[in-house]
């Protein structure tokens, strides 16, 4: 999740529903399961009917959020490969 989400306006002109559909793509692509989905496998994965699913790729498309292929545009500008805790919990453990 990316902290510009809640005054992102793209994202906040968005119904809450249309929120949680965008959410549960960008947790497909985190978990490196949405590439090659199809339609319907979209649906099946956010839990909606294959209509649903179209006129949720129409309106995330619309506002440039995803692109035809359901991938979340801007995602290595926003999620980082490096982007862990790991350093972080070091420095706790280690004092340094």
């Amino acid at each position: 999740m990316y902290a510009e989400f809640a005054t992102d306006a793209k994202v906040q002109s968005l119904s809450e529903v249309m929120q949680r559909r965008y959410i549960m793509l960008l947790c497909l692509k985190c978990n490196d399961e949405l590439p090659g989905l199809t339609d319907d496998e979209v649906a099946c994965a956010m839990r909606i009917s294959e209509d649903e699913a179209l006129q949720t790729k129409e309106k995330l498309t619309a506002k440039g959020l995803i692109t035809e292929t359901w991938e979340p545009t801007n995602w290595d500008k926003r999620q980082y490969v490096s982007d862990t805790s790991n350093e972080r919990v070091y420095d706790i453990v280690t004092g340094k």
